[in-house]
């Protein structure tokens, strides 16, 4: 697999892990257990500051170059271009809700479940598509003349938690995760 492919994936299990915090947090604050709202919002901060700000633009800047060279599979581009636009509002939404309700906004209970629910499905069954079915496409078309396009045009994409940590910024969230 080409080492941009692998950096994704490894981002994608990344993500997959700071999902799978998302809903354990949901989970218990819906069970009525305790529920750290503080490592909530860092988490959708994060969401929004890696995947959608880093992490996507990448995957579109492949996607677009993909786009070029693979024939036939333009509805397939086009549908991850809209999903990550789609996911990069639904972050924002599903975040200030959950800052919103730690400023004692009124929303009911059902209403944030559905908006964390649906959040964490959709960004499941995005990273599901590009693993099984985008990622193996990029690696059996994309050419060494592609990928060094690709490289020459990268966005910054250093990871605030899991590469290069953001102790301040993302606290609660690195410190939770060196205590799992």
């Amino acid at each position: 697999m080409h080492k941009q492919l692998e950096q994704l994936s490894r981002d994608h299990r990344n993500l997959e892990k700071i999902l799978a915090m998302l809903t354990q947090q949901l989970d218990d604050f819906f069970a009525g257990r305790e529920s750290d709202f503080d490592l909530k919002i860092e988490l959708m901060e994060y969401l929004e500051a890696f995947a959608d700000q880093g992490h996507h633009p990448l995957e579109n800047l492949i996607y677009g170059i993909a786009q070029k060279r693979i024939k036939g599979h333009d509805e397939l581009f086009a549908r991850l271009a809209r999903q990550h636009s789609n996911l990069a509002q639904l972050t924002r939404t599903f975040r200030h809700s959950l800052e919103g309700i730690l400023h004692e906004a009124v929303m009911s209970r059902a209403e944030l479940e559905t908006q964390g629910r649906e959040y964490i499905a959709l960004q499941h069954l995005h990273l599901a598509l590009e693993e099984r079915e985008v990622f193996p496409l990029l690696e059996a078309e994309l050419t060494e003349t592609d990928w060094a396009e690709i490289s020459a045009n990268l966005p910054k994409h250093d990871d605030p938690v899991f590469e290069s940590p953001d102790q301040i910024r993302f606290q609660t969230l690195v410190n939770y995760l060196k205590n799992t």
